[in-house]
């Protein structure tokens, strides 16, 4: 079942079911952030049933999503690299996808692969990548580069995340179709007193962005965008007005002096996906501000409940077509809350059909 609103299609089914217009030229694009094994712990999570939190018990309940969105990109955060590697890279590669991994910046424990990091995720049979269109950013080595005269800013700064930027172009008999996409994937520092270094990710990963755009088509208008993952931001915040505004000014200065060579801007028209009119409760016409229009939620836990995910689009280059429906609160309540036996991750996915406008 459908629902239109505001000539926007929304998706009515139930949880994991997509929908895309094949009379339009368009891809479907996931972001999630699938809770490592390393983070889903007794501690962390006292809630959940104790036989649902292993990564043997998630792993195919993760899988069997992934499978049912069908998406033709797929943006996911907290991937461990052993169980990219040994799980979800050769299943997806079933279902025609292949992918690449980035883990951040250092090992957990001294063991190969107990270390989160970003996978894109894309079918083979609709994209290939671009040549040179794999971009790995690491936000401690362009500290290093940066800072490296202050000791006090690099230590503040040295947090081990990192983005991912891959360069797509579509697969058509004729060059006239062959439409290319630029993907970001990012997963933003978490500690809520950083909220100085988030920003900080936040513009480097922008930065980055404009300058990939820049050496394959040489300006920051010709090539769509759409940035996606775990920003770690609220709506409102300091990353999220950056993103969606294109400028910013601190809400809280700069007391650890991290942001004095920033330019706290970009030259995107990037708009939130999930804060499109018709797609939630929240994104009303009334709402005039889209900080207001953004998901009540995207990561649902008993000590935590907001929206810290996010798609981002260029609205010049790209129009939204459906999405798909937030998990609803009693689903996510059923089990007190997520990560549950039916959801295996405390993240909800976001996942939006896209159509190119030109």
């Amino acid at each position: 079942m459908l629902l239109v609103r505001n000539n926007v299609v929304v998706s009515l089914g139930k949880p994991g079911q997509a929908r895309t217009n094949a009379n339009r030229l368009g891809f479907t694009l996931l972001t999630y952030n699938v809770l490592s094994e390393i983070y889903a712990t007794a501690d962390a999570y006292p809630y959940c049933a104790s036989w649902a939190l292993p990564w043997n018990y998630r792993r195919r309940n993760i899988l069997r999503e992934l499978v049912n969105y069908r998406a033709d990109i797929m943006c996911l955060q907290e991937v461990q690299a052993d169980h990219f590697e040994n799980f979800l890279e050769p299943e997806l590669a079933k279902y025609n996808y292949a992918g690449v991994h980035k883990c951040k910046t250092r090992e957990f424990m001294g063991q190969y692969g107990k270390m989160d990091g970003c996978a894109i995720l894309y079918r083979r049979d609709k994209f290939t990548v671009v040549p040179g269109g794999l971009l790995e950013v690491e936000f401690n080595t362009i500290a290093r580069q940066r800072h490296s005269n202050d000791r006090a800013v690099l230590n503040r700064l040295l947090k081990d995340n990192v983005a991912q930027v891959l360069l797509l172009e579509m697969i058509a008999p004729h060059p006239a179709t062959r439409r290319q996409v630029l993907v970001a994937n990012t997963h933003i520092n978490a500690s809520p007193e950083f909220a100085d270094v988030k920003l900080w990710q936040t513009q480097h990963l922008l930065l980055e962005i404009e300058r990939m755009m820049t050496q394959h088509s040489g300006s920051t208008a010709n090539i769509p965008v759409v940035a996606a993952g775990d920003f770690n931001s609220l709506p409102g915040s300091d990353p999220h007005t950056l993103l969606a505004n294109g400028l910013v000014q601190p809400e809280n200065g700069d007391p650890s002096g991290v942001l004095a060579t920033l330019p706290l801007r970009h030259s995107l028209p990037l708009r939130s996906a999930m804060a499109t009119v018709g797609a939630h409760a929240n994104a009303s016409a009334e709402s005039h501000e889209l900080q207001r229009m953004e998901p009540p939620y995207t990561n649902y836990t008993t000590s935590f409940v907001g929206t810290l995910d996010y798609i981002f689009y260029t609205v010049d280059r790209l129009s939204v077509g459906g999405l798909l429906q937030m998990v609803e609160d009693r689903q996510g309540q059923e089990h007190t809350a997520l990560p549950s036996p039916l959801f295996s991750s405390d993240h909800v996915p976001l996942l939006s059909e896209f159509h190119f406008k030109r």
